[in-house]
């Protein structure tokens, strides 16, 4: 991701910003970035991300983040069924408009 070192990595910086080349790896760093945060805080941010609607691009963004939080971050198999819920509900709400 293209930070500036000012700007403190968030569930919403990893939305709102352009993957560097590799996209994958890029991606892949900044979720593990993510989950070596308390989980609370980054749970936390999460919910109000989901709060409103996200691009199908985002989606894809968030399932990598909940994996990474199930995986690194003690999320149980439940909390992460249900956030894949509500981000597939929340994306079904963009496809809508």
């Amino acid at each position: 991701m293209r930070r500036t070192t000012t700007r403190r990595l968030t569930v919403g910086v990893l939305l709102d910003e352009d993957l560097r080349v590799p996209r994958v790896w890029a991606l892949e760093a900044a979720c593990a970035e993510l989950a070596a945060r308390p989980l609370d805080v980054t749970l936390a941010e999460l919910e109000a991300v989901l709060a409103a609607p996200v691009t199908c691009e985002a989606g894809r963004r968030l399932h990598l983040l909940v994996s990474a939080l199930y995986h690194h971050a003690g999320a149980s198999l439940p909390l992460t069924e249900q956030l894949r819920a509500r981000i597939q509900a929340a994306q079904t709400t963009t496809d809508k408009e």
